[in-house]
């Protein structure tokens, strides 16, 4: 399963704190696959959609669907911030972030 790094579940926390998602919502990240390559893409949610995968880590929730799920359940999802803004980044659960 997907897992945040403190700094991602801050950096996710502070999104979703001042987005319109509410008290439900998360960060869904959402998968399409060609060729033999992953494509994510990151979005606000207000909620799950059916099927999704949830996952709560350092008080933040992320929304996974199946490609998402399936393509993630051994990374770890980290963050740099530049200023106002962030870069998400993955790496492997052994901890070569």
């Amino acid at each position: 399963m997907l897992t945040l790094t403190e700094q991602a579940a801050m950096a996710i926390q502070e999104i979703l704190a001042e987005s319109n998602a509410g008290p439900d919502g998360g960060l869904r990240i959402t998968g399409t696959s060609a060729n033999g390559e992953t494509q994510l893409e990151l979005s606000l949610a207000e909620a799950p959609v059916e099927g999704d995968e949830v996952v709560q880590d350092g008080g933040a929730t992320l929304f996974l669907d199946e490609v998402a799920a399936a393509a993630l359940q051994d990374k770890t999802l980290d963050v740099e911030t530049h200023g106002d803004h962030f870069h998400f980044s993955l790496g492997d659960q052994d901890g070569m972030v």
